[in-house]
Parts: C-alpha cells; sequence; structure tokens
C-alpha cells in the first residue's frame, strides 16, 4: 500500500478570522468579546444560532450585538444585519472600533494602586501566600489591534501596509467603546441590510418572519455561503454573520424576554431551537439590587442558560473556559468607560473594609479599663457557673437514686 502526500492547494482553507476549536475541532469565530469567547469555549462555533435575552431597562443586549457586527467587520467577514426597532444603518455608524492601547484607564489605575500598596500588602497577608498567583476573576484583553488599511490610506502610510496585506485577520480584536468606526472602514465593509421598506400590495398579508428568513436565505445562497452547495478545491471560503436584533428568528438574536412573562412556554420553545443562551440581569431599575454593596463593583449579572453542543456530549466550556466551567459559575458584568467585560461574581468584604485596623490604648485609659474589665470578669464567670448549674432538676432536694442524705452519690457524674 502507497501513500500519497496530500498537496496543499486542494487542503480546505479556514476563512479568514476564523481558526478550529481544540476540544472538537469546530469552526470557530469570536464576538468581540475576549470573555464571552471564553464562556462559550473559544469562540461561537458557525452554523449555530445564540439568543441574548435583553433586559428591561438597558440595552446591554444590543452593545454585545454591536460587538459582535464590529468583530465581523475587523475579520473581514460578510455581515447582515436585521432589527425592526432601531435602522440597522444608524447602528452600523454607532459601531466601536479597533483601540490602539492595550491598557484601559481602569487598568492603569489598578496598576498605580498595586505599586502604592505593595508595602501594606506584605503586613496584611500571611508570609506564606505573598508568592502565590492572584487570582484573577475575569480573562485578560487582547492586545492592541493594528490600524486597518482605509486608515492607513487615508493618513499617507498605505505603503508601509501592503507589507503585511497577506497576514490573516485577527480573530478577536480589541475595541475601545469611545471610538467609533470611520466612514471609509463601512464603505469596504462587506455588509448586507435587512430592511423592510415600502410593502407592496401583494406583501401586507406576509409574515414579516417569513418575510426575514427569506431575506436570509437570499443572501446566504448569493454569497455562496451555504455548506450543502459543493465548492472546487482550494476555493477560499468566507463567514458569514447574521445579527438581528429584538426578534426572535435566525447567528446572534437578541430578544426581550421579559415581554413574555406570561407565555413562559414560547420561551422554552425558542430556547430549545437555538443552540446559545445567556441572558442579561442589569443592576438598573432595581430596588433589590439598588443598596447592595456589590453595585459598585458591577453592573448586572450574566446568566449562561445554555452553551453550543457539536461533535461533543460535553460544551467546550467544561474543558477549555477559564470563567465558567459549563455555565457553572456565577458571573457578572461590567461596563468600563472603553469596554465591556465579563467577571468572576464575587461580594466585597463585609462591612466594605478589607483590613481591620485597631490602635494601642492609651497609659490614661488603661487602669479605667483594668477596673471595668475585673468587674466584667466576675459577671462572666457567674454567668458561667449560672450556665454550669442549669440542668435537669433533681428531685428530693437533690438526693439521687440509692443515695444516702450527707454521703456523696457514687452514681452522680
Amino acid at each position: 500500500m502507497s501513500f500519497k502526500k496530500r498537496n496543499v492547494d486542494q487542503q480546505p482553507k479556514l476563512p479568514s478570522g476564523s481558526r478550529l476549536s481544540a476540544y472538537n475541532g469546530q469552526l470557530l469565530i469570536s464576538t468581540g468579546v475576549p470573555s464571552l469567547d471564553d464562556i462559550l469555549g473559544g469562540g461561537q462555533p458557525v452554523g449555530t444560532i445564540m439568543l441574548i435575552k435583553e433586559d428591561r431597562a438597558t440595552t446591554y443586549a444590543q452593545l454585545l450585538l454591536k460587538y459582535y457586527i464590529a468583530q465581523g467587520i475587523s475579520s473581514g467577514h460578510h455581515c447582515a444585519i436585521a432589527s425592526r426597532d432601531e435602522d440597522p444603518e444608524e447602528m452600523l455608524k454607532t459601531l466601536m472600533w479597533l483601540s490602539t492601547t492595550d491598557k484601559d484607564d481602569d487598568d492603569l489605575e489598578k496598576i498605580k494602586n498595586a505599586h502604592t500598596d505593595a508595602e501594606s500588602d506584605r503586613m496584611k497577608i500571611a508570609w506564606r501566600y505573598s508568592h502565590l498567583k492572584r487570582f484573577e476573576t475575569g480573562v485578560k484583553a487582547k492586545s492592541a489591534s493594528p490600524v486597518p488599511q482605509e486608515q492607513l490610506a487615508a493618513s499617507g502610510k498605505l505603503e508601509e501596509s501592503r507589507k503585511t496585506a497577506d497576514e490573516p485577520k485577527p480573530y478577536c480584536s480589541q475595541f475601545d467603546l469611545t471610538k467609533r468606526v470611520p466612514p471609509e472602514v463601512l464603505e469596504e465593509a462587506n455588509t448586507t441590510v435587512m430592511q423592510w421598506g415600502i410593502v407592496d400590495a401583494d406583501e401586507k398579508n406576509q409574515d414579516d418572519y417569513k418575510t426575514l428568513i427569506d431575506k436570509v436565505r437570499k443572501v446566504v445562497l448569493d454569497g455562496n455561503f451555504s455548506s450543502a452547495i459543493p465548492v472546487a478545491p482550494g476555493t477560499p471560503r468566507h463567514a458569514l454573520r447574521v445579527a438581528i436584533h429584538s426578534l426572535a428568528s435566525p447567528t446572534v438574536v437578541t430578544l426581550p424576554a421579559y415581554l413574555y412573562d406570561e407565555v413562559p412556554n414560547v420561551m422554552k420553545r425558542i430556547e430549545h431551537i437555538v443552540d446559545a443562551v445567556i441572558e442579561i440581569e442589569s443592576f438598573a431599575g432595581d430596588p433589590i439590587h439598588n443598596e447592595a454593596v456589590y453595585t459598585q463593583n458591577y453592573h448586572g449579572f450574566f446568566h449562561v442558560h445554555k452553551l453550543p453542543v457539536l461533535n461533543s456530549l460535553l460544551p467546550p466550556s467544561t474543558k477549555l473556559s477559564v470563567l465558567s466551567a459549563g455555565g457553572s459559575n456565577d458571573l457578572g458584568f461590567k461596563l468600563r468607560r472603553k469596554r465591556f467585560a465579563i467577571e468572576t461574581f464575587h461580594l466585597p468584604p463585609e462591612g466594605g473594609v478589607v483590613t481591620r485596623r485597631t490602635e494601642p490604648p492609651s497609659s490614661a485609659t488603661t487602669t479605667v479599663k483594668t477596673g471595668s474589665n475585673r468587674d466584667d470578669e466576675k459577671k462572666e464567670n457567674k454567668g458561667l457557673s449560672s450556665l454550669a448549674n442549669r440542668g435537669p432538676k433533681k428531685i428530693g432536694g437533690g438526693v439521687g437514686c440509692g443515695s444516702t442524705p450527707g454521703k456523696v452519690d457514687p452514681l452522680e457524674f
């Protein structure tokens, strides 16, 4: 039997901005949030649908949807956007864009505080724990993303970027919420806006969901994204991202779940259809959590109800996730000035004070306290003796069974 070496040109090429899972070999794409990728087991598998349950008073679900679209534009993917509540064109214009610095403002403050409190930590922490690794509650942010060619062309540095034109697209970029996507990038990006314009007379009686699904099917077939259609060996494949805002239809879908509280069976059916279900529970507008101490560190809870399971019996997060081992960990999210982060939820120290500091008593007050301490000790001794004397009452004035008056009972313990 002879073995032939496979030709490199005949091997299937991965789409730009994607990678294979180390757990089950599934093709993954990034959601734009490193902590959410960690919860999903490295990223969202291609061909799956993730449902994001919206919060009643905030728009954090829409923020995650924008992260998803911005990552698709950064990775060179085809993005299809549909929304009934908001204009998809406005959603594209208000997308966040790539960060140019590796450090966040909050991270810089933490580093400064760590240097100033280094000496005090030596006294607070036991010597045997001083050299151990600190417990990390979140996933470290990615390094700063390179500047795209559109911005370099505007600044006259396109010739320098041609050397790196053949480099692969980033899998997960770092975005800055204070920056907006440049108009040049939106013009070069491959996006499709699926919106309902003027309805014809024949389409008045049609269902909106059926119209949306037909438009998604058309985008898939026209862009050659279907895996059922065979392609020639060596043909480069591309990834399609479908972002649907506030609709219960098919890859990232946001849904106002609080509107279906009276009919929970509808939500159960939708959760059964999709592959992943996450929920955002904000502290805003909740009287129970508004006065809690942990609201200073977190903005809400992050619930994981369902994770995608493909080519395996268990979700990849059970082996690969740092934050959520199969969704069993308590998670919370915080919205910083420049980024959105999901971390392990933990309560602050009781009373809000990390360490308890006491001052030695002065010499003038020691003499006064010694007398009072003696009185307190006498009272405590009396209280202990009274507690020791308490017990089952003896019949016959303290004389036990088989004992004689005036003598110690040998059976008395």
